[in-house]
């Protein structure tokens, strides 16, 4: 039975590390900020919505957000590969290990071709303030 790309465990938790690696400082980021760029990284739609915002073109409610369980399965298994750890609690970073795959992964430029210029082109200018706003938004 064919799955979506996105729904496959490989494909999250490369997505997890790319995120890691490419858009949050010192490979290190909190669970909400992961939520938020892992529902921009699912679609073309979403990432067009998430830069919107980003860049004041759009109000924040226009960025359609929702919390992933398939990311929380895939952070538990990126932390039992050793891919990730949980430092402080409430933060993931990339591992050494983690950060050898991501070089694997980089090293052909078709893998997530449209995943990694999207994570390029935020970098690391998505603050965790930025994730809570984000998600607070929703609440309201």
């Amino acid at each position: 039975m064919a799955i979506a790309a996105e729904l496959r465990p490989d494909w999250k938790i490369a997505a997890l590390l790319l995120i890691l690696h490419l858009s949050s400082r010192a490979g290190k980021s909190s669970l909400r900020r992961l939520h938020v760029l892992n529902w921009a990284l699912r679609s073309a739609k979403n990432r067009a919505e998430f830069e919107q915002v980003r860049d004041h073109q759009q109000p924040l409610f226009i960025f359609q957000f929702r919390f992933e369980p398939a990311l929380g399965r895939a952070i538990n298994l990126a932390v039992g590969e050793n891919y990730v750890d949980w430092v402080g609690g409430d933060r993931l970073q990339i591992t050494a290990r983690g950060k050898r795959w991501m070089a694997e992964i980089l090293k052909d430029e078709t893998v997530m071709r449209e995943e990694r210029d999207f994570l390029t082109r935020i970098g690391k200018d998505i603050t965790e303030t930025i994730a809570t706003e984000m998600i607070t938004i929703r609440a309201i």
